[in-house]
């Protein structure tokens, strides 16, 4: 798909008094496979104000240009949702915060320019000119880590106490204040689940039987894909606002002098109400180093948890009932329901061969089963970890 403009740009943007919009080039952002729910372009923005002329540097995020992927994403609903997360959500957070005196405002998402679904204004339908406006974080010093390595321990460890406060700070409210979270927060949320087609299953055993030390886990493997729960049970007290896609390339980091400083999360179109340890494990498994992971994973957990209670309190909320063993019985019911089945797939196209991935405009469903089952070596070392750290926490 080929866009060169975005029609009515000006009618997206707000700019403030005495500034127009006179020019706007576009490019396409990401390559084929590093975003299957949108199509990312780059848009540069020359804006006329009293003293001359600048430039304001954003990213584009629309839909998909193909039917099938918009089902899968269901793009009627979560392209809604994700326009309302930047519009509405996070200024609801933050006068949730400044009212209880909270000076640490959750800023660890891209700045929001505008959006919209149509260009006909009806609120009912998502279409090819819908548009989601927000700063490029390339141009203010931010990138993405290689999606096939993952993060160190510093930059795990700055990730993980953004998690933690993007759920404490829903839950408080919903605590707090139940019908603001329920109008103006959970109501952007919506559950996502993919119906896997059995060949999908069976080019994963494939794969699995072609990996030694994975072969004396093959009836552990399928016992735990077979009991995975179709559909999440939400539990109290622990569910709030979670990502639900948090992994390498939903994450944009700014690095100084060798070192992590900053993180932005980016991609909320599926977020949902749940449990923060969804977003926690899904994390840690696909998008942390291997060896970090195994020699820091109860750290990193612990921080996690440190770290979300310390909000809570912050934040005035009694945190009795978010022990961290309560935490860890959630962590425990999340690998076994939901996380498993959700790493064991997603290891595919994470570790997808560069260059063998098709446009958007090309995906089938065909696609995402039919790669081969000669997986790379990166990949390999992934599935074993996932296995062997399962088992060994008796989540399979």
């Amino acid at each position: 798909m080929n866009v060169e403009k975005i029609e009515k740009l000006e009618d997206i943007v707000t700019l403030g008094d005495n500034k127009t919009i006179i020019d706007h080039q576009v490019k396409r952002l990401t390559a084929a496979g590093e975003n299957y729910g949108s199509l990312m372009l780059s848009v540069d923005i020359t804006v006329q104000n009293a003293y001359g002329t600048e430039e304001i540097h954003t990213v584009a995020k629309m839909i998909p240009p193909n039917e099938f992927i918009q089902k899968i994403f269901n793009t009627q609903t979560t392209f809604k949702n994700e326009i309302a997360f930047y519009n509405n959500v996070v200024p609801v957070l933050h006068e949730f915060q400044r009212e209880q005196g909270m000076d640490e405002l959750v800023d660890f998402f891209p700045k929001y320019y505008g959006g919209r679904i149509n260009l006909s204004g009806d609120p009912s339908v998502v279409d090819s000119d819908a548009v989601l406006l927000l700063e490029n974080l390339k141009i203010a010093g931010y990138k993405n880590f290689e999606r096939t390595l993952g993060f160190d321990l510093d930059t795990s460890k700055l990730i993980v106490a953004d998690l933690a406060h993007l759920h404490a700070v829903p839950l408080a409210l919903k605590l707090k204040k139940p019908d603001v979270f329920e109008t103006k927060v959970k109501k952007y949320t919506a559950p996502f689940n993919v119906q896997r087609p059995p060949a999908s299953y069976q080019k994963l055993f494939a794969v699995i039987d072609k990996i030694d030390e994975l072969k004396i886990f093959k009836k552990r493997i399928q016992e735990a894909l077979d009991n995975s729960l179709p559909q999440k049970e939400v539990r109290e007290p622990f569910a709030t606002f979670v990502h639900q896609d948090c992994w390498v390339n939903n994450t944009m980091v700014k690095v100084e002098k060798g070192r992590s400083v900053k993180n932005k999360l980016v991609d909320f179109q599926i977020c949902d109400y749940g449990s923060p340890a969804v977003d926690l494990i899904f994390f840690l498994f696909s998008s942390v180093q291997n060896n970090v992971l195994e020699n820091h994973y109860d750290d990193l957990v612990r921080y996690y948890h440190q770290t979300f209670t310390s909000i809570l309190q912050k934040l005035k909320c009694e945190t009795t009932r978010f022990s961290f063993d309560a935490f860890l019985k959630e962590i425990n019911h999340e690998a076994v329901s939901s996380q498993f089945k959700h790493l064991m797939f997603m290891t595919f196209p994470i570790f997808a061969r560069k260059g063998t991935v098709k446009e958007l405009t090309e995906l089938t469903p065909e696609d995402f089963i039919a790669e081969s089952t000669d997986i790379t070596d990166l990949h390999k070392e992934k599935l074993i970890l996932i296995v062997r750290q399962f088992a060994k926490h008796n989540w399979i």
